[in-house]
């Protein structure tokens, strides 16, 4: 069900982030973002002037992984930055050659973009990059072998355990699909 519509407001910007996951035939992943920022009226920059409707920021980054989730290519564009240097960090995006989709990412990506090599907008996208990057990985195609061990054989990652409402160690998904992480929620008040 959708937010409920409110009243007595004006609409000032909109971000459209679009994220999409390819799989190559070299065996590659590649996960590609999307971002714009417009806003629905005429406005001046400090350095310069977007009509409504035009794009602050139209931003695109490429990441290329092979089977161990190592970034391998990276191609950044920035169609429209909110300065006119902005494009120049696209080649610095190469700084993120080598670094591993997991845990840390976030972290290892803002040092190897700091001080201030890269797009601050870019780089927020390239935490959810990482998520898509993860749900790609686990899609199977209707007919693809899907190799799943029985439930009490499964272990879950610990950086998925607690990670959400599902994934919490005490809920019924828990206990049916990983048993051995399954903790009983104990009463507290009875």
């Amino acid at each position: 069900m959708p937010l409920p519509v409110l009243d007595n407001r004006e609409h000032v910007h909109t971000r459209t982030i679009t994220m999409k996951a390819f799989r190559r035939d070299d065996g590659l992943l590649d996960v590609e973002g999307h971002l714009t920022d417009v806003k629905p009226f005429a406005h001046q920059m400090m350095d310069s002037f977007r009509a409504a409707g035009e794009p602050v920021h139209d931003l695109s980054l490429r990441i290329s992984l092979d089977d161990t989730f190592a970034v391998v290519d990276v191609e950044a564009c920035m169609d429209q930055g909110a300065h006119d240097l902005c494009p120049g960090a696209e080649p610095n995006f190469a700084r993120l050659l080598g670094l591993q989709v997991g845990p840390g990412w976030n972290k290892k990506v803002k040092a190897a973009m700091s001080p201030g090599r890269g797009c601050t907008h870019i780089i927020e996208m390239l935490a959810q990059m990482a998520t898509v990057a993860m749900q790609a990985s686990w899609s199977a195609k209707l007919g693809e072998p899907l190799d799943i061990p029985p439930p009490e054989e499964r272990n879950i990652q610990s950086s998925m355990l607690n990670a959400c409402y599902p994934y919490h160690e005490s809920s019924p998904w828990v206990k049916q699909h990983f048993p051995n992480a399954y903790i009983p929620l104990l009463a507290i008040d009875e």
